[in-house]
């Protein structure tokens, strides 16, 4: 993974995986301060990975100023970052 610094943030490309479809994704933010990974779910419904509202739930992310956005926290079996599998996964 090549990391590319703009406008002072750490910026990879990254390919996704899940059942068996791959896609690729530019700019994504590299943030070692986050506590979570978080998925655009517009971006990631082109390989079937989409929210599950029976197994996950709405959570509330906080970021910088204490300001609050909802989002939806569930596990994923079987996804892939790169060359890396990882089996229950948590996302938002």
């Amino acid at each position: 993974m090549k990391i590319q610094m703009e406008d002072g943030l750490p910026i990879v490309s990254v390919s996704l995986g899940y059942k068996g479809r791959i896609l690729s994704l530019d700019n994504v933010l590299l943030d070692t301060g986050c506590s979570t990974t978080i998925f655009d779910t517009d971006e990631v419904e082109k390989v079937d990975l989409i929210i599950d509202r029976n197994n996950g739930r709405p959570r509330r992310m906080y970021g910088v100023g204490g300001e609050s956005e909802l989002c939806y926290e569930q596990t994923v079996n079987g996804l892939e970052i790169d060359n890396f599998h990882l089996d229950s996964f948590q996302i938002q």
